[in-house]
């Protein structure tokens, strides 16, 4: 499978945020906050299962989850 890069993917997702964790890519409904180093709130859980970009190859991303923070849908 080709690898790509998030940015490829973003205007093609819905309206909200995405960012890279431990577990892969994750997409959100609402801007996640940071929680402690490690870790980011989640706000709105509904849609915290919305996460299938990771069946995608996607290029490594170096920095924690609040460096690979950004918005996407637009």
């Amino acid at each position: 499978m080709k690898q790509i890069t998030i940015y490829e993917l973003l205007p093609l997702l819905r309206p909200g945020w995405v960012a890279k964790g431990a577990h892969g890519w994750a997409w959100f409904g609402l801007k996640p906050t940071p929680h402690n180093d490690w870790e980011c709130y989640i706000p709105d859980r509904s849609d915290d299962d919305f996460n299938f970009i990771n069946m995608f190859n996607i290029a490594p991303f170096d920095g924690d989850w609040k460096d690979s923070l950004m918005e996407c849908g637009k």
